[in-house]
C-alpha cells in the first residue's frame, strides 16, 4: 500500500481532471505523467478509466479509443509505406518481407506505383513499396503525402516513430490523414508518451517493430507496459 499511496499522492499534482479520486486513477495519473502522454489526451484516458484494478481500467479506456488492425499479408493489394526522413521505414519493410509468407517484391513508390497505374506489378508477389521520406513541417508535402494515404487499391501504412514528442505524432497521423500505423523505435526510448498518443488519435495501429521484428499490440499489452515500474 505505501507505493500505491506513493502514486496517489503524486498525481495529486497532475493538472488531470478527477485524477487523484481514486486510488486506481492515481496509479494511472502518475504512469501517464511519466510517460509524457499530452495532457488533453491523459485526461481523456482517466475519465474513461473505470474500476479498482489500474491495469482493466487502463485498458478499458485505451480499447475505447486504439484500433488494432494487424496486416494481411496474403493480400493482392500492395503495401506503401509513408514516414517521415530517418523514421525507419526501410526497417519495417524488410520486417514485413521477413514475416511474409510469399515472395515479396520491395519498390520505391515511385517505381511501384507507376506499375500500379498501370496495371504490371506481380499478383503472385506481396509488394511493399517505399516511398521518400517528408519533413512533417512542410505544408506541401502533407498534402501530397496526406493524397497518397488515401489511393485506392493501396494499403497505405504510416510509420511513426515512438521516440518523439507525442503531441508531434498525434499531430502528424492527422494532418497527413494516416489510416494505419506501424510505429518504430520503441527499442530506443523508455517513454510511451508518443506511441500512446499516435495510437488513439483515429488511425488503427497494425504493427510495432521490436528488434527487428513485426509484433501486435493490443490495449492491454499498451496498459501493462504503462502502468510496468517506473
Amino acid at each position: 500500500m505505501a507505493a500505491l499511496s506513493q502514486h496517489q499522492q503524486s498525481a495529486t499534482l497532475l493538472a488531470f481532471p478527477g485524477a487523484a479520486q481514486t486510488i486506481a486513477g492515481g496509479v494511472i495519473a502518475a504512469a501517464l505523467r511519466h510517460h509524457r502522454v499530452p495532457e488533453l489526451l491523459a485526461a481523456q484516458l482517466l475519465r474513461a478509466a473505470s474500476g479498482a484494478d489500474p491495469q482493466g481500467a487502463l485498458t478499458k479506456a485505451l480499447s475505447s479509443r486504439m484500433g488494432v488492425t494487424p496486416l494481411d499479408l496474403n493480400t493482392d493489394r500492395p503495401i506503401l509505406l509513408l514516414g517521415e526522413r530517418g523514421v525507419g521505414k526501410s526497417a519495417v519493410a524488410a520486417a514485413i518481407a521477413a514475416m511474409a509468407r510469399r515472395e515479396c517484391l520491395l519498390l520505391t513508390a515511385q517505381e511501384g506505383l507507376a506499375q500500379h497505374r498501370a496495371g504490371a506489378l506481380p499478383a503472385a508477389r506481396l509488394v511493399v513499396m517505399e516511398a521518400d521520406g517528408f519533413h512533417p513541417l512542410n505544408p506541401k508535402a502533407r498534402g501530397a503525402f496526406a493524397a497518397l494515404s488515401e489511393m485506392t487499391g493501396v494499403d497505405a501504412i504510416g510509420v511513426v516513430s515512438a521516440c518523439g514528442d507525442a503531441e508531434d505524432a498525434a499531430e502528424m497521423v492527422k494532418g497527413f490523414r494516416f489510416r494505419r500505423l506501424i510505429v518504430t523505435g520503441l527499442d530506443r526510448t523508455r517513454r510511451l508518451g508518443a506511441l500512446t498518443a499516435a495510437v488513439t488519435c483515429g488511425a488503427g495501429l497494425a504493427h510495432v517493430l521490436k528488434g527487428g521484428n513485426l509484433e501486435n499490440l493490443y490495449p492491454d499489452n499498451l496498459a501493462a507496459a504503462l502502468l510496468a515500474p517506473m
